[in-house]
């Protein structure tokens, strides 16, 4: 199938951790609780209740070498001076905020933009999608006004 590149934008009170769970959590239950296409690996009698009930299932040929194609391939936040790995989150620096945004405090619509540049195949725009597959950035937004109100996560996954 490929990779797919994904991105999501939650509402953010100050910790990345936080804000990944929640929207982890509201992934999971719209592909596994909501949706089917997952009912196979589902332990029988066991219903999938939480997207922690999916770590002892990485180990299973389907969904760890083909993942979800979302948010939920990545789970780890790690130091945004680190290496990004597989199944990690890896906040901006300001540089890279600055290179890709053009600004260390973007808001949602300079990270909007980003992904328009990127659709556009726009020169300079593949920095937007430079992490490894297996892997995410994040970067907080302003809401205008100064205020940091959401966080974008955006991604590659999928085998």
């Amino acid at each position: 199938m490929g990779a797919s590149s994904w991105h999501y934008i939650e509402s953010y009170g100050g910790d990345i951790t936080v804000a990944l769970a929640k929207v982890r959590q509201r992934e999971f239950e719209r592909l596994f609780i909501h949706g089917t296409y997952w009912d196979g690996l589902q332990p029988a009698g066991q219903p999938f209740t939480s997207v922690n009930d999916l770590d002892d299932l990485w180990e299973d040929e389907t969904l760890g070498s083909e993942g979800t194609h979302t948010i939920i391939d990545v789970w780890e936040v790690i130091d945004a001076e680190a290496y990004d790995d597989a199944n990690t989150v890896r906040p901006l620096s300001d540089e890279e905020s600055i290179a890709i945004f053009g600004t260390a405090e973007p808001a949602r619509a300079d990270f909007e933009r980003a992904r328009e540049r990127y659709a556009a195949r726009q020169p300079g725009s593949e920095e937007l999608w430079e992490m490894p597959r297996w892997s995410a950035w994040c970067r907080p937004l302003n809401d205008g006004s100064g205020a940091t109100t959401e966080v974008a996560f955006w991604g590659r996954s999928g085998g």
